[in-house]
């Protein structure tokens, strides 16, 4: 089910049992959309750290994941008008395509799901921000650790850069 990622919805969902209390978040957002290529990836994750917060104060765990081959299947239009209005409406409204010139995936491109431990994030209901970049770093390294780790079962992220902006 896709949710609003605002805050106070976000604390709701935290609030429900089981699976339904659980969310996968696209930190990087339509930023990190426009900034990945077939040539790199660049994560947007630098002043993301709102996330990080939120899981200190709500006492949730952030389970470090990365997603190899969506950079691959399908490429993105990154420049231009289309794009420009695609990051003022924090929607994107740009133009995809992959196989034949279509928004078709490309054959043959691998995907792999790559996911680390939970962080072991304590609760905190006024964190510091100490305490904010101290996970937030945490985060950052455990993402770029399962890309290294896992970028070779991809062949065309074998030499890959990753970038965290």
């Amino acid at each position: 089910t896709l949710v609003d990622a605002s805050k106070q919805n976000l604390k709701k969902v935290f609030k429900r049992e089981g699976i339904e209390g659980n969310v996968i978040l696209y930190v990087g957002g339509i930023a990190e959309l426009f900034k990945c290529s077939r040539r790199e990836e660049r994560l947007y994750l630098s002043k993301r750290k709102g996330f990080i917060k939120l899981a200190l104060q709500e006492g949730v765990d952030i389970i470090p994941v990365y997603f190899f081959g969506n950079t691959g299947v399908l490429s993105v239009l990154s420049s231009g008008p289309l794009a420009s209005l695609s990051r003022k409406l924090g929607a994107c409204v740009t133009y995809f395509w992959g196989f034949a010139g279509l928004p078709l995936p490309r054959f043959g491109e691998k995907c792999v799901y790559a996911r680390g431990r939970p962080l072991g994030l304590p609760e905190i209901k006024e964190p510091s921000q100490d305490d904010i970049d101290k996970w937030h770093k945490f985060y950052c390294n455990e993402v770029r650790r399962l890309y290294e780790k896992y970028q070779e079962k991809v062949p065309h992220y074998k030499d890959k850069p990753l970038f965290i902006d």
